[in-house]
């Protein structure tokens, strides 16, 4: 039996297994299966809490999707396995540094929410993904990140308008085989509203690592924004040459999985 924990950040949800004391294998087809929503768990993604590769760091985070194909990075997952790590106990210390496949991040507690420190998303270009860019949304003005996973940030005039799904199939087949996440975002005032349709998950009430992508393009040189998702709010600011993070991560049940 495998112990876990189901977690969520803005509705972002995940569970969380303690692969230190867990001797197992979860296939692609297995995962699948418990991400179902009616005959499995549901989970936008699953996260597995190993020993680090890197001696600086306290974890290793490992993330699948629901479709079971494995993820580089999730910042609202981060924030759950901090979350995790500190309420079962795994570290003494109030502030842990979290290793992943593309990035290491620095978590600590801020009350009920976590702060993640994570290091300034990369701004990329890819041609091909330009030329079906604008083929479909000639007057959008976008951008190509790398947050630790890439993410089209695409802003419009309205968000609500669109069937996003529809939008990321019209952009094959550059941005599924580059595993390339879609956004959509609209400014109103200070805050930025946000939707966003993950590579193997689909559309999720929130994504943190998105929600980074759009801050490094909007925040300049203010000292903070608020990113809005329907799941929830996200706060970012700059914090040295890096970004900073606060947000929730709220443990919903316990369970147990027979293998």
């Amino acid at each position: 039996m495998i112990k876990f924990n189901k977690m969520h950040g803005n509705g972002n949800d995940f569970v969380v297994i303690n692969s230190l004391i867990n001797d197992f294998v979860l296939s692609k087809g297995k995962i699948s299966k418990l991400a179902d929503r009616n005959n499995g768990i549901g989970f936008d993604q699953l996260i597995l809490i190993e020993a680090p590769t890197n001696k600086e760091a306290d974890f290793f985070i490992r993330f699948f999707n629901s479709d079971g194909t494995t993820a580089k990075m999730c910042l609202n997952g981060i924030r759950c396995a901090a979350s995790f790590i500190w309420s079962e106990k795994l570290s003494p210390h109030k502030k842990i540094q979290l290793q992943t496949s593309t990035r290491t991040i620095w978590c600590s507690r801020k009350g009920s929410l976590v702060e993640a420190i994570i290091e300034m998303p990369n701004h990329i270009e890819d041609r091909d993904l330009d030329k079906n860019i604008n083929k479909h949304l000639s007057a959008a003005t976008y951008s190509l990140v790398d947050c630790g996973n890439k993410h089209l940030c695409i802003k419009l005039g309205s968000i609500n308008d669109y069937k996003l799904e529809e939008l990321y199939k019209k952009l094959q087949p550059e941005i599924t085989t580059k595993k390339i996440n879609l956004s959509i975002y609209k400014k109103i005032g200070g805050d930025i509203y946000i939707r966003t349709y993950e590579n193997g998950a689909g559309e999720t009430l929130s994504c943190g690592s998105a929600s980074a992508s759009v801050a490094s393009i909007e925040l300049h040189k203010k000292s903070k924004t608020t990113i809005i998702s329907s799941g929830g709010k996200l706060q970012f600011s700059p914090y040295k040459d890096k970004l900073k993070m606060i947000g929730p991560a709220k443990n919903v049940f316990k369970g147990v999985i027979e293998e």
